[in-house]
């Protein structure tokens, strides 16, 4: 097998920064522009969805969210497996990163077009369906192109350095989101109305994402850089073999503990910003910069200290910080410092977390992906990424209900903000249930299996 590195490494590694930027998109600005505060609702926007709760717990929001991560845990480990016993002459993983690529951005695009300019059920009915493709595109791209990790770095080197690289240029996707995001929004608004100038902003920053996703398809021959072959493993003993990998299941609960923290804290960054800080999404962009600019920094610090600690202790040095920062947050104009820099201070100090949770899963998933092929000598890399991605996007799900959930039982507006408030705290607890998991995993055994 050849070295991957130079140019290929480069364009590979950069379709990272498309498909960050997609997911950003919606994570960033989606709740902030179907369910705006009142407040924005005065001043032009449209209340696409209702806040209200049935059933006691289940919003509009929440329903149609969790719906659509149901349907994209349900085809994960279906992809995975697909990939993994494809044949395509095309490549194993780059056969599903050109079918993917662009309906994986329309359908982003379509997030932001509800057919109903108001409260409507129509538009909960719509909004399912295309989160639901939004979804399965997702799967179909993201797992097989984190699938080739473990394939194109052959030793535990080359993968933490695909993987900061990664780290790199994820950070680049989600910069140009929440730092490029807001100031188009501030230039469109100049022209137009609110809800023009996000479809606006929404429309060039896909286009942008979409370019990007495709660099990786000419990046990769996987005859030359992976000795990887067909599996002949079904998807139902592969998803079984998975499930009762027990390093596996320990991994994967902490690094979900720790991307429900950090999807809440990202979901709810803009309201935090009008809520709490008084200010408008234009400030959002310095909240996002420092937090990226931190992160970016601390890169080589994560990989400096994983080499002497570990990975397992870098983990769970991450959750406390993470969970800590958070806490604080909370407290954003409760104290007697300003809250716009009370906030920057503590989302800055959310940067090594984040540094830490954009590098280490992916180097602990490839190294047990290893482990099992030197147990069983069958290559199932897109089937642990797809397992990982079933539960995570469930995960996901039940972050984002939760966070409707809060937002329509304690309040969301500038006048009644303890729903946002509460929101880091939530996340928070189930982090610090994370850290406690992380405790157990075994990473001495799967060291000495590898030694061997």
């Amino acid at each position: 097998m050849e070295e991957f590195k130079g140019k290929r490494f480069f364009l590979y590694n950069l379709s990272t920064t498309g498909w960050v930027l997609l997911d950003s998109i919606w994570l960033t600005f989606s709740i902030a522009f179907l369910l705006p505060p009142k407040e924005k609702v005065a001043e032009g926007m449209i209340l696409f969805v209702s806040n209200e709760r049935f059933f006691g717990i289940i919003t509009v929001l929440g329903a149609m969210m969790f719906f659509g991560r149901i349907v994209d845990a349900i085809t994960d480990p279906l992809v995975a497996s697909w990939s993994d016993r494809s044949t395509s002459r095309f490549g194993r993983r780059r056969f599903f990163l050109i079918i993917g690529g662009l309906p994986l951005a329309v359908s982003t695009v379509l997030i932001f077009f509800p057919p109903v300019v108001h409260t409507s059920f129509i538009n909960g009915i719509y909004l399912a369906i295309v989160f639901g493709f939004y979804f399965f595109f997702f799967t179909v791209y993201v797992v097989p192109y984190l699938a080739l990790i473990p394939e194109l770095g052959h030793n535990e080197k080359a993968r933490i350095g695909i993987a900061t690289a990664q780290g790199y240029f994820s950070l680049i996707g989600s910069a140009i989101v929440m730092i490029g995001g807001p100031l188009l929004l501030t230039l469109f608004m100049q022209n137009t109305d609110y809800v023009g100038s996000y479809r606006k902003m929404v429309i060039c920053l896909a286009t942008l994402g979409a370019l990007l996703l495709y660099t990786a398809v000419f990046a990769v021959d996987e005859k030359r850089f992976s000795n990887a072959r067909p599996s002949q493993v079904s998807l139902i003993d592969s998803f079984r073999k998975t499930v009762t990998n027990k390093a596996f299941i320990i991994y994967l609960l902490a690094n979900m503990s720790l991307w429900f923290l950090f999807n809440i804290v990202r979901s709810s960054a803009i309201p935090i910003v009008i809520t709490l800080m008084g200010a408008d999404e234009a400030f959002a962009s310095n909240i996002f910069t420092i937090l990226f600019v931190i992160a970016a920094i601390c890169f080589p610090l994560v990989g400096f200290l994983t080499r002497i600690r570990g990975k397992k202790t870098i983990m769970i040095i991450s959750l406390v910080l993470f969970s800590i920062f958070s806490i604080f947050l909370s407290l954003t104009g409760l104290t007697p410092v300003n809250p716009k820099t009370w906030g920057l201070i503590f989302v800055g100090l959310m940067g090594f977390p984040t540094a830490v949770l954009i590098i280490i899963p992916n180097v602990i998933l490839s190294e047990l992906c290893d482990v099992d092929y030197k147990k069983t000598g069958e290559r199932r890399e897109a089937m642990y990424f797809g397992v990982q991605g079933f539960f995570m996007k469930l995960n996901l799900g039940l972050s984002t209900a939760s966070l409707a959930l809060l937002y329509s039982i304690f309040g969301k507006d500038i006048s009644n903000p303890l729903g946002v408030r509460l929101a880091p705290v939530l996340g928070s607890i189930v982090a610090f249930l994370g850290l406690i998991i992380m405790t157990r995993y075994p990473e001495k055994q799967i060291k000495d299996l590898l030694s061997k």
